[in-house]
């Protein structure tokens, strides 16, 4: 009997079958826990929201710029 055949034979240690992760989960591990309110004016969730998207935002600008800058600059 191999070592492995051991572990796969042993049930979850918490009873919990085990079910496929949502999609994005390890990325976005609190989306399901978004409501309306959260973009409420006013906020600290609407402020958070935002400064991430701005942070999103600029990263991708800035990788943009690394990448079609330097073509129009030399040539």
């Amino acid at each position: 009997m191999r070592m492995g055949d051991e572990e796969d034979s042993t049930p979850p240690a918490n009873g919990v079958a085990d079910r496929p992760e949502p999609p994005y989960q390890a990325l976005l591990p609190n989306l399901d826990k978004l409501s309306r309110s959260s973009f409420d004016k006013g906020t600290v969730s609407r402020r958070r929201i935002n400064r991430a998207l701005l942070i999103l935002a600029l990263m991708a600008v800035a990788v943009l710029a690394v990448i079609f800058l330097p073509p129009l600059i030399n040539g």
